[in-house]
């Protein structure tokens, strides 16, 4: 209940900075002993638990529109046993049908280990719904990747432009509302370049004088 207290404060504050909060790791994240970045974490717990501690949080930043959600490298035996969340069409349905989320949904890194070994994980993300593919090992690769993948039919390219639409959705809304609500001159002013070259200089003498 306080972390949703929370997440609900920060995306207000986020928004009318016209700043794009991410709420992360959906479904959940905080349960699991096992890091991601190296593996893949498993959280068994039942739907009934997940709804009651770990989904809280997201059903408020749901609540109070958060532009984005981040979905973790979990599995999730209540939603998709043994298949990362980011990966499993199943968590898509709970984030958009049973939370009514409609903004971004975006993955955790690809290239954490939890999804780096698997085969083509950008595909199976965007199938399953995500809209925003977040750091894969090479970019490069994954573009045509994801291209071949759509000239194939594996990949539908109603999915793509549906999660397109979305990314350019909230990139128009920050846009606004950031042209709405510009960062006041004492918080924007430009930096004393000068200082910071002096200060520069000064640290490198000493380096130097270190060195001998």
């Amino acid at each position: 209940a306080t972390a949703a207290l929370a997440v609900a404060a920060a995306v207000a504050g986020y928004d009318r900075a016209g700043v794009v909060s991410t709420p992360k790791h959906f479904p959940g994240h905080g349960a699991v002993g096992v890091d991601s970045h190296v593996a893949l974490p498993e959280l068994d717990v039942s739907m009934a638990e997940l709804a009651d501690r770990d989904l809280r949080p997201f059903a408020k930043a749901v609540l109070h529109e958060a532009p984005s959600i981040m979905v973790s490298h979990v599995a999730v035996d209540a939603v998709a046993p043994g298949v990362p969340a980011s990966l499993a069409p199943e968590t898509y349905d709970l984030l958009r049908e049973e939370l009514g989320f409609e903004g971004v949904a975006i993955t955790d890194s690809l290239g954490m280990g939890a999804v780096a070994g698997r085969e083509e994980p950008a595909v199976s993300a965007l199938a399953a719904g995500a809209d925003l593919l977040l750091m894969p090992a090479d970019t490069a690769r994954t573009h045509r990747t994801l291209t071949r993948a759509i000239e194939e039919g594996r990949l539908s390219r109603e999915r793509v432009e549906e999660a397109a639409s979305r990314v350019v959705a909230v990139q128009l809304w920050q846009q606004r509302v950031a042209g709405a609500r510009p960062v006041p001159v004492d918080a924007a002013g430009a930096p004393d370049l000068a200082a910071l070259a002096d200060t520069a200089a000064a640290a490198a003498e000493e380096l130097a004088a270190a060195a001998g």
